[in-house]
């Protein structure tokens, strides 16, 4: 992997759009946008809409209309009328006809969205006995998540990488729905158990809470999960529900300590987890936001074993 992945350019241009301004992030986000494989049309927004606010309105409409009609990229239509760093270039002809470009695109696909599922496998036969399930976060996709789970490819197990219905714009899904897509990965689970020995489920972010709901409510049989960032909002909520888990099952979770939207929930997991006698272990990444750890390949082989 390169040395800045697209997570972490994203995070750090958050940072100094928080710390030091539009401009400065901006500025960064130009500098770095081509040193990371990831989803383009984040990269471009995060450049237009950072440039709108600083209010340099030329270069915020080139950019748009690079990721628009160049690249045929599409973003939400409330989005772009709700996002206030817009505003300077909100009143232009130009951004208005490019929204209602959006507007038609973003109708289009997802009138024809649907739940996808990619199998990686390297077996000869076709037949393996282990099979891990990784969920992507919200505003990511297959191929995103593939980078980071495909190791376990290469130690005879297969990889299912489901990817949900819901899209918010273009090449990013999103798990808002939770009943939905607990449905969605419980149905691919279905297709999919025959002939395995046992299933471990994985996720980032949004997608362990889509994990953890499935299998609280929908009782989704597995041996044990991975957990990466999990954004877990209701896990007050569902401590009864966690009396569903199989007690034999075994976790491992991967949060890091300045991870604010997660490291909160991540340890309340872990200590509803303990209550109820689940072994688990909780590895607290330092230095670490809400991203992979640069060595996750080796906690994700740590964990497998763990589990197995």
């Amino acid at each position: 992997m390169k040395e800045l992945t697209y997570t972490q350019l994203l995070n750090k241009t958050i940072e100094r759009y928080e710390n030091d301004g539009s401009l400065e992030a901006f500025r960064y986000i130009e500098q770095h946008a081509d040193e990371v494989d990831g989803n383009r049309t984040q990269i471009y927004n995060f450049q237009y809409a950072l440039a709108a606010a600083s209010d340099l309105k030329e270069e915020a409409l080139g950019l748009m209309r690079e990721a628009v009609i160049d690249h045929g990229y599409w973003y939400s239509y409330d989005y772009l009328m709700a996002d206030e760093d817009l505003d300077s270039i909100k009143d232009t002809s130009e951004f208005q006809e490019l929204a209602q470009i959006c507007k038609k695109r973003e109708e289009k696909a997802k009138a024809a969205a649907k739940p996808e599922l990619k199998i990686i496998s390297d077996s000869e036969d076709g037949v393996e006995k282990r099979l891990l399930i990784a969920l992507h976060g919200d505003q990511e996709n297959i191929a995103l998540t593939e980078e980071y789970w495909k190791s376990v490819v290469s130690d005879g197990i297969t990889l299912a990488l489901p990817q949900s219905s819901q899209i918010q714009f273009s090449d990013a899904y999103e798990w808002d729905d939770l009943e939905k897509g607990s449905d969605e990965l419980v149905t691919h689970i279905q297709q999919w158990r025959e002939g395995y020995d046992d299933i471990t489920i994985g996720g980032f972010s949004a997608g362990c809470r889509v994990a953890l709901h499935a299998m609280v409510k929908k009782e989704l049989p597995v041996k044990g999960f991975i957990f990466v960032a999990p954004w877990l909002p209701e896990v007050e909520e569902w401590e009864e529900l966690l009396d569903n888990l199989d007690k034999d099952m075994k976790g491992y979770i991967i949060c890091g300590e300045q991870d604010e939207d997660c490291f909160e929930g991540a340890n309340r997991f872990g200590e509803l987890l303990v209550k109820r006698n689940i072994q688990h272990k909780v590895k607290i990444v330092s230095d670490l936001d809400h991203e992979y750890p640069v060595n996750f390949q080796d906690m994700l082989k740590e964990a497998l074993d763990y589990i197995g």
